[in-house]
């Protein structure tokens, strides 16, 4: 079907969408009418899923019940977490089983990261990440600066969108990294995060 920009072509597109019945797996924000609204936030957190809340209560049920035994005789044990979620994500990002896993936090992975790669010296030792960044991720950043005794007024470079635009130029973050390229140690973009040393 080719696309048109009306209405009528947005609902036939809605009706023959396979994943439509999914809408109704979650808890949608509701207007003063008690309509549902649209939702089309780019944040990390979304909608909530409905079966978040019984899944949860199960786990919270086995914590109480099993204490530390929970480790290996909950309904889902604890430590091999992580295995339950490989396929899942190795389908998700294109990956072999054995090239992801999930842990810790963001922020966590965040100070592990730039523990590997954020290796400054007396002259390179700034980091260039986007404006506004994620609170945590900038937190993360100064802390990395701090720990390394920097400045984080000095040592952290943010680069923004132009006036009345809402996304980073490519070439405004290419001659950034020109202009600072004798005192650069490190670029992080969170979206879509990408760092090179």
């Amino acid at each position: 079907m080719t696309y048109q920009p009306t209405l009528e072509h947005a609902r036939h597109r809605d009706e023959a969408d396979p994943l439509r019945a999914f809408r109704e797996r979650f808890a949608l924000l509701r207007d003063e009418r008690g309509q549902p609204t649209l939702f089309l936030c780019g944040h990390s957190l979304g909608l909530m899923p409905l079966a978040a809340r019984k899944l949860v209560t199960e786990e919270l049920d086995d914590w109480s019940q099993l204490a530390v035994l929970g480790h290996e005789h909950a309904r889902r044990p604890w430590i091999p977490y992580h295995e339950n979620l490989t396929a899942g994500l190795g389908h998700l990002t294109g990956a072999r089983a054995s090239e992801v896993i999930a842990m810790n936090s963001l922020t966590v992975n965040l100070h592990l990261m730039l523990v590997s790669f954020y290796r400054p010296t007396s002259q390179r030792y700034k980091i260039l990440m986007e404006g506004s960044a994620f609170p945590s991720d900038q937190y993360a950043i100064e802390s990395q600066v701090k720990f390394h005794d920097f400045q984080p007024s000095e040592a952290i470079i943010e680069i923004r969108p132009r006036a009345g635009e809402c996304t980073l130029r490519t070439e405004d973050i290419l001659q950034t990294i020109t202009e600072n390229r004798d005192s650069l140690a490190l670029v992080m973009m969170a979206q879509p995060m990408a760092m090179a040393a």
